[in-house]
């Protein structure tokens, strides 16, 4: 009997992304973000600890994004997060948020 909480995940074939049509963005429209003003205002607040953060503090609905690393950087990044406290993907998002800023300025 196979267990059904261990899936495999696989990758699309190439085929599969041949077909995908490519994006125009000469005609393409992208949606206003509603949140843009008050990010504007008051800047961007991101959880990055565990827990949903206070009401207060939400910017907005956040999109998942997939990241690939070589399974040696993964492990690096888990030991570096453990050291610091921190979940891996939440010192993902706070090592990404230290260089946006860190670029804008």
């Amino acid at each position: 009997m196979k267990n059904a909480s261990k899936r495999v995940h696989r990758e699309p074939s190439r085929r599969s992304l041949r077909e995908i049509p490519e994006v125009d963005f000469r005609t393409a429209r992208a949606r206003r973000n509603p949140y843009a003003r008050r990010i504007a205002q008051e800047g961007l607040v991101v959880q990055v600890g565990r827990g949903r953060p206070r009401r207060v503090l939400e910017a907005g609905g956040t999109m998942p994004r997939s990241v690939r690393f070589p399974n040696r950087i993964w492990t690096l990044l888990e030991r570096r997060a453990k050291a610091k406290g921190l979940t891996l993907h939440a010192a993902l998002r706070e090592a990404i948020l230290e260089w946006a800023r860190r670029e804008a300025s």
